[in-house]
């Protein structure tokens, strides 16, 4: 690993007050009964990139790991014609449906990024897990929970066992691909699971600590598929390039969308370590 990219991790416990610099992050390493508070929505870190992690040899492990991968970025990245989604998969959430699938079709068709999705009905088991083996994939769910109806939570327990034992084979790949896309879980109280998925393989998991109102998650979830994927932005005379920002920095930008801003607001948070959107211009 390259010596810059290790000086980047701050293990001091020191927060300034002063705005994030750009590509800076706090890592947040809480124990099992400091993990249910919402500790990236206090003013200090109003505005800052904040990613959880279980240790701090966690980052640099994943660090470690992507510089054995990629030999021209810095952090792990999202590939945009890498994603894939599911909207309400239980099919009982028309209005989601009508707030996400506009942001997502407008966000993919104008690019060409081709996205692959379900809308309203559960996908194939082999399906959501294609998605989640895509390597600097994102895989995206907005409904119920941690998505467990599209890949149960022993599955994910599976991918974990596989990573750690290093069984996998060519053989198991087509049902039982590795972990190695991010995964944005859109659900109520889904951090549970985006804790596995992280242990998994997973670089960076956005998960809810608790419960949440799908109108204003569903704010926020624009706000954040907005300010990840969008290149550009309007002062409303004329376009600019707008800076490449992580997803966990879209993250925190994104929490002024919603209108209950602490009780809906700071129930997002990110785990793992910054990913960035992976350039599109030659």
């Amino acid at each position: 690993m390259d010596q810059d990219k290790e000086n980047e991790v701050d293990t001091s416990g020191h927060i300034d007050s002063e705005p994030s610099k750009p590509d800076s992050c706090l890592f947040l390493i809480l124990d099992e009964n400091l993990h249910r508070f919402p500790f990236e929505g206090m003013p200090i870190l109003k505005g800052k990139t904040v990613c959880r992690v279980p240790c701090i040899s966690f980052v640099l492990a994943t660090l470690r790991e992507f510089d054995a991968d990629s030999k021209s970025e810095s952090f792990p990245s999202v590939d945009p014609s890498s994603v894939s989604y599911v909207v309400d998969p239980e099919n009982n959430l028309q209005a989601t449906q009508k707030r996400i699938l506009p942001t997502i079709e407008s966000l993919s068709s104008s690019r060409n990024w081709n996205w692959d999705g379900v809308v309203g009905e559960i996908p194939p088991t082999s399906l959501f897990s294609q998605g989640l083996g895509r390597k600097n994939g994102l895989t995206m769910y907005f409904g119920h929970g941690g998505a467990q109806v599209c890949f149960s939570r022993r599955r994910v327990e599976e991918l974990i066992d596989f990573r750690v034992s290093g069984l996998l084979d060519q053989s198991e790949f087509d049902t039982k691909s590795p972990c190695n896309a991010s995964v944005l879980l859109m659900g109520c109280s889904s951090e549970g699971v985006a804790l596995s998925y992280l242990c998994a393989g997973a670089p960076c998991v956005v998960g809810n600590l608790w419960d949440v109102t799908d109108n204003d998650i569903d704010r926020f979830s624009v706000s954040l598929l907005q300010q990840f994927f969008d290149e550009r932005y309007s002062d409303g005379n004329n376009t600019h390039q707008k800076r490449n920002i992580s997803l966990a920095e879209s993250v925190s930008i994104s929490r002024s969308a919603c209108k209950l801003k602490h009780l809906v607001g700071c129930a997002p948070v990110c785990y793992g370590v910054p990913v960035f959107l992976k350039s599109t211009t030659s």
